[in-house]
């Protein structure tokens, strides 16, 4: 593969970051937001928490299951075709949704198929911008992938004004059609023309290759993802559900979901910053933001005060953020940006399992103990 320098850290890298912003509020804006929608088919199908969280889980399992295959699309045909292919194939499973008659309906339309389609679309806005940053890769990836703040803090209250205004079917129908605006964000996922004779050549990335398993600390690193997955997929689609069901409404839930995706969108560029100083490591900060996302999560029930859950969400979203805008950092400084496309794909397979059983566990074991 060979790069331009008029491409790296200026000219057109700006915009493909900027596509990338717009792509991620949409595509993982929505996945982090799955929480209110369990709410919504919680109410109308009339299921145990358990299997009403199956819906969500798959939809996010999906979602980080198919990044192996997103990056093998990529190799072989670019991070523009498959960003637009997976925005696409996003739209059509949440429009089918809109018809499901039975929670076994969304396991396939809003689940597999919603899922599988932002996986596919997700993959390729981490990898472009990637690919188009050098010195500037940490502050480009942390303004990039605070676009997740802002999808999270749009499209709660967005469906919560739909749902006044029409029935849940309606509201699904119209965000499917949202998501169709990442076609756009694709179409901008391309290497402006050369403005100078110097070229830096990489070494030629493989249709697929495994080779980043030899080393320890990815191995380590995969299986860190996928515990951080199991614990945040319980909070983030069970969490609306315990607002309400602690005395507050669905409105006042829908609101500290969007405070937490307010401080995921600060938090994001806030580590691409820190991280760029020269005594503190991607790593190290990434090691430390982890540990405090456990920290709170574990006084959260304490109280139940309104003010109390509001500043657990700001900690919340603020130290959780790291996953998406430091990972793919402490993944080029672990096994090179020549590895980062496959590297990137299979580790989120490591995070497909965590989310895949960690909200159905806790849905589980909430029915038992009711």
């Amino acid at each position: 593969m060979i790069r331009n320098k008029a491409d790296v850290d200026q000219g057109w890298a700006w915009v493909v970051m900027l596509s990338s912003f717009i792509a991620h509020a949409l595509i993982y804006g929505l996945t982090y937001s799955v929480g209110v929608f369990v709410v919504i088919f919680l109410d109308e199908f009339h299921e145990s928490s358990g299997a009403t969280a199956w819906i969500g889980s798959m939809n996010t399992a999906a979602c980080m299951g198919i990044s192996p295959l997103s990056s093998v699309l990529i190799n072989k045909y670019g991070c523009r075709s498959v960003l637009i292919v997976g925005s696409v194939i996003s739209s059509i499973g949440l429009i089918s949704s809109s018809f499901a008659t039975n929670i076994y309906h969304l396991y396939i339309t809003f689940g597999l198929i919603l899922g599988s389609g932002l996986g596919i679309a997700y993959i390729p806005c981490i990898i472009s911008v990637t690919e188009h940053f050098e010195k500037r890769r940490t502050l480009a990836l942390g303004i990039a992938v605070s676009g997740v703040g802002i999808g999270m803090l749009t499209y709660p209250p967005l469906t919560q004004e739909l749902l006044k205004r029409y029935n849940w079917r309606q509201a699904v129908l119209i965000i499917g059609a949202i998501l169709l605006h990442g076609v756009v964000c694709g179409a901008l996922l391309f290497p402006c023309k050369a403005r100078l004779p110097i070229h830096v050549q990489l070494p030629k990335r493989k249709f697929i290759s495994l080779s980043m398993f030899k080393k320890e600390m990815y191995t380590k690193l995969s299986i860190n993802n996928m515990l951080f997955a199991f614990g945040l997929s319980i909070v983030f689609v069970h969490l609306p559900s315990y607002i309400i069901s602690v005395g507050h409404s669905e409105y006042a839930a829908a609101m500290l979901m969007s405070v937490n995706g307010i401080a995921n969108l600060i938090g994001k560029i806030l580590h691409g910053i820190a991280a760029q100083h020269p005594t503190l490591t991607a790593t190290r900060l990434y090691t430390m933001s982890f540990m405090m996302v456990g920290i709170v999560t574990l006084l959260c029930p304490f109280s139940s005060n309104y003010y109390y859950l509001l500043v657990y969400c700001i900690f919340l979203g603020t130290f959780s953020s790291c996953w998406g805008s430091l990972l793919p950092v402490v993944l080029v400084e672990l096994i090179g940006l020549h590895r980062m496309n496959n590297g990137y794909g299979f580790i989120m397979i490591y995070a497909a399992v965590g989310i895949l059983l960690g909200a159905p566990v806790a849905g589980k074991i909430l029915t038992v103990i009711k």
